[in-house]
């Protein structure tokens, strides 16, 4: 009997050892990443979490790849399509709000994914570490120190996740693609359509080259061409980029009157920001000193991450102008714009990806000669230069370098999609990749990065994998034109005042000045009345006290309102004006409220009198809530 017992125990083992060897996947549901009540119930939407091996190669610790399906909202035979985000280290699911509601989701499953190690995935590597860089960056440093600062910051992250049993070089695109796989098997599909966006793109062909059948049709949208030149080519990659800003506006007739010889005025604020950093007052929550110093490698790498925006590369020459300028308090709002690359990017990640993927094979002597090249530059992006001496310290074993296939992975039908101002991953790499992948290429005029979020380009991806798409090698898709922004009436409250509204209710900042501008309301009406009623009866002082109080808080509305349009039309326009000031023509609210200013100090000096007048309380309530009014004007910084 016990023969039996033991042939089964050995089975039972042998299967076990061989499904560990196989690195076999399993998924959990879990509850909603967002914390949004109608999100419980929603049953078109699967949460969850998907069980995979750390290393493929060899089985031990298992890992979390967080997930989410959108489901098709009408039956449909289309493939499902896997969205892989790029960065690295940028998370998938994050886009859901966008996808949500996506017109591939009528007849197509959407997949978001968090590759492992970035946002809901888990474990996370280092979630602190952006902001341990963003500080790095807005202390005073040179260029060499920052490096060094870095090297600092990064190699601390790798030794705390290797004393929690992580190793980091576990965390590269071929395990990435195997995740992958495990997810697309695990969800029982077949085949799906894949978009990948940025360094997504190299993730996909990288997934592509391992497994060509779990493809229907790829889409590469800002691609990663060749590794190997990814860093090398980076200052050669933005001054092209650079170049056809720089003439596009020379060859708009307003734009080149406004800001003329645009070109030279960026190198000099390089020039000047080299010997003079410029400090700007920023909250504390953003960075607890209160303050961020711009040096000229900062000012490069902000205009590099803006020309990634189609309407911040419209507000580029004012940007550049206030640099030149230093406009300190105008150039605050560029922080915080500026922070958003780094709290949205999980750099433990990114760091594990690029020095396991990129960084090995490119060359930093390759990396100095291009950016001698361009001697305004003053060595090139050092941002990214900072990797090479991370990658000298980091990666004592580098991993054999990724051989893609493109004989294979041009048998999947594939579509490109490249902007005319992408400073990363420019057009010239989209067209080499179309002759690899014998694929078709959109070329799009006047924009940026990740196109997918575009309407144009969400229209073609839409098409080309409905199949109604109709097939043209090489396309140069003019989009809107580049609307230079010149009409800026600059002021840094106007910013505060859209961050104000924008965030929300909070009823400790919102409840006193709602409640200010009930009592004035209910004042003009109240003394309104009364003025007509009984004003004849007043003394000619008495009655220029009322008159200017009703036309007080008449101004107080009206310039509310007129601040609060006036923002809502330059949001539609360009969201990003905000963050400077709002459009020229509305610049006389800010004399309107010098007035109001003026108003309120006559009523003050009158209400010495306020033994004269009736409704004494009533007036005392207006005159709080017109000085209150004055001190959010004040708060928000107009002054």
């Amino acid at each position: 009997m016990k023969t039996p017992k033991v042939i089964f125990l050995l089975l039972i083992m042998v299967s076990s050892f061989l499904s560990a060897q196989k690195g076999e996947a399993a998924i959990n549901k879990t509850k909603p990443f967002f914390d949004v009540e109608n999100l419980k119930d929603d049953k078109t939407i699967e949460w969850g979490y998907l069980t995979v091996p750390e290393n493929w190669v060899a089985p031990s610790n298992k890992i979390k790849i967080a997930f989410t399906v959108l489901k098709k909202k009408k039956p449909s035979s289309q493939k499902p399509l896997l969205y892989i985000e790029g960065g690295p280290g940028q998370s998938g699911i994050q886009t859901f709000g966008y996808f949500r509601d996506h017109p591939l989701r009528e007849y197509s499953d959407i997949i978001l994914v968090d590759a492992r190690g970035v946002g809901n995935s888990l474990p996370k590597l280092c979630p602190e570490l952006g902001n341990e860089v963003f500080k790095i960056l807005s202390s005073n440093e040179s260029s060499a120190a920052d490096e060094k600062n870095r090297l600092f910051a990064t190699m601390n992250c790798k030794n705390v996740l290797i004393r929690k049993g992580i190793d980091p070089a576990n965390y590269n695109s071929v395990n990435v693609a195997n995740d992958l796989h495990a997810l697309k098997n695990a969800l029982h599909y077949d085949s799906w359509n894949v978009l990948g966006v940025s360094y997504g793109t190299y993730i996909s062909q990288v997934y592509a080259n391992a497994y060509p059948q779990d493809f229907n049709k790829m889409i590469l949208d800002s691609p990663v061409n060749n590794i190997s030149e990814y860093y090398n080519k980076i200052n050669e990659h933005y001054m092209q980029v650079l170049k056809i800003f720089f003439e596009k506006c020379k060859q708009n007739p307003v734009s080149n009157k406004k800001f003329p010889n645009l070109e030279k005025t960026y190198f000099e604020v390089i020039a000047d920001l080299d010997k003079n950093p410029l400090t700007v007052k920023v909250p504390e929550k953003l960075l607890e000193k209160g303050s961020f110093t711009f040096n000229s490698e900062d000012f490069k790498i902000v205009i590099h991450q803006a020309l990634y925006n189609k309407q911040l590369t419209e507000v580029l020459p004012v940007i550049i102008t206030l640099f030149h300028e230093r406009n300190a308090e105008a150039l605050s709002s560029v922080v915080g714009a500026f922070s958003g690359a780094f709290t949205a990017l999980d750099f433990g990640t990114y760091y594990s990806m690029v020095l396991n993927d990129a960084v090995p094979y490119n060359s930093v002597n390759y990396y100095d000669t291009a950016a001698a090249k361009y001697p305004g530059l003053k060595g090139g992006l050092s941002f990214y230069r900072a990797d090479f001496l991370i990658n000298s310290q980091w990666n004592r074993n580098t991993l054999p370098q990724n051989v893609l296939d493109y004989t294979k992975i041009s048998k999947i039908p594939t579509l490109i999609l490249a902007g005319e101002f992408d400073p990363i991953t420019p057009v010239s790499n989209a067209q080499s990749l179309t002759e690899l992948l014998k694929a078709d290429v959109i070329i799009f005029k006047n924009e940026g990065h990740a196109l997918a979020f575009t309407e144009e380009g969400s229209g073609f991806i839409n098409k080309f994998i409905k199949d109604t798409y109709q097939r043209n090698p090489s396309k140069i898709m003019s989009t809107y034109n580049t609307n230079f922004v010149t009409d800026i009436h600059i002021n840094p409250g106007v910013a505060k005042l859209a961050m104000f509204i924008g965030s929300g209710f909070d009823p400790l900042t919102l409840s006193p000045l709602i409640l200010a501008y009930l009592i004035m309301i209910i004042g003009i009406v109240y003394f309104s009345m009364h003025f007509f009623k009984k004003g004849r009866k007043e003394s000619v002082l008495n009655q220029l006290f009322y008159g200017l109080l009703i036309a007080s808080c008449i101004m107080a509305v009206a310039l509310m309102s007129g601040f609060l349009y006036a923002i809502k039309d330059a949001a539609g326009s360009n969201f990003f004006i905000c963050a400077f000031g709002i459009k020229e023509k509305f610049s006389n609210l800010f004399s309107l409220l010098y007035v109001y200013v003026a108003m309120v100090v006559v009523l003050l000096l009158l209400s010495v009198r306020i033994s004269k007048y009736q409704h004494k309380v009533v007036i005392v309530g207006i005159l709080f809530s017109l000085l209150l009014i004055l001190f959010y004007f004040c708060y928000w910084g107009f002054f």
